[in-house]
């Protein structure tokens, strides 16, 4: 018969907390950051669409939609800000 002993890692939530701050910090963050520009980009871009293009209908309905798909993004990149600190925060706090 063959006996296995059990061990346990004691991995400390500070010790994860220095292990997948790098990570945030130079992946996670710089992604997110990038991905906020574009989304302002292109709210902008349908902002000067909606004005330069105010005779044309068909114009400003694509301007329209360029700029809540803008608001859209801007949004989420937020949210993903919030919900990746809050995480990383929870984590580390245990």
């Amino acid at each position: 018969m063959f006996f296995i002993s059990q061990t346990y890692a004691a991995v400390s939530a500070d010790a994860f907390g220095k292990a997948i701050d790098p990570v945030i910090n130079h992946i996670v963050n710089p992604v997110v950051a990038l991905m906020f520009a574009v989304a302002l980009v292109v709210f902008t871009y349908g902002v000067l669409r909606y004005v330069w293009g105010s005779s044309d209908g068909d114009a400003r309905t694509h301007a329209k939609y360029s700029m809540i798909g803008g608001i859209v993004g801007m949004f989420i990149m937020t949210s993903a800000w919030g919900i990746i600190y809050l995480i990383s925060n929870t984590i580390k706090s245990f």
